[in-house]
């Protein structure tokens, strides 16, 4: 084969303006698809960010609940128990003394158990210790009067009271936070799809761009 039969070589300077050019035609049909990725992200951060505190006060939330209605269960079986204790000791004509003594052993033990400090931790955040002290002081001293029994009994009463209704306003705010942290997955979800259609429409009027211009 004579040498005017061989190919022309290209020279290196144009073989890397050919290669540049290739490239930034690469990069021109992917930009579209790229930015969509980087947009996308961007907006999940953000996103992310904004659902981030709602989460933490919902997990917050249920865990109190959980707490209060654990309190609420045992609290409610510690006094059926004490209230069939009490109607037991009537039917046999027990000495009061140990009808007090009775009463006072279920009291004890649900003191004990360590939900009661909990649920009113978590009723009254601020106050807890203040409003629970003279409780805890009764139960340590014990007590042998009707007074007292009842004084004892309306505290009770009020602070499963007072759980029942903390549950049910924080139930409320939960399914405020669900609504919202849903309103953020709903706008994630809209987004992301948006951005990639977009990515795909604008890639395809490249192409029929760059079509068109090679056209002769």
């Amino acid at each position: 084969m004579s040498s005017a039969d061989a190919v022309p070589e290209i020279p290196k300077s144009s073989a890397v303006r050919l290669f540049l050019r290739r490239l930034m035609v690469a990069l021109l049909f992917a930009a579209p698809s790229i930015g969509s990725w980087v947009s996308s992200n961007v907006i999940y951060l953000r996103i992310d960010e904004l659902e981030r505190p709602l989460k933490k006060e919902a997990e917050t939330l249920r865990a109190g609940m959980s707490d209060l209605e654990r309190f609420v269960a045992q609290f409610q079986a510690n006094e059926l128990g004490r209230g069939t204790l009490n109607l037991l000791m009537t039917a046999v004509s027990a000495d009061m003394s140990l009808r007090y003594l009775g009463d006072y052993l279920y009291r004890a033990n649900a003191a004990s158990i360590g939900s009661l400090r909990r649920a009113a931790a978590i009723v009254y955040p601020v106050r807890w210790q203040t409003v629970l002290k003279p409780y805890e002081e009764t139960i340590a001293r014990g007590y042998d009067t009707p007074t007292v029994v009842q004084q004892l009994q309306e505290f009770e009463n009020k602070l499963v009271a007072d759980a029942l209704s903390t549950i049910t306003r924080d139930q409320a705010r939960l399914n405020e936070l669900g609504t919202a942290i849903e309103r953020y997955e709903r706008w994630r979800g809209f987004i992301a799809s948006t951005l990639a259609y977009l990515a795909v429409a604008l890639s395809i009027a490249l192409f029929v761009f760059r079509l068109h211009v090679k056209a002769p």
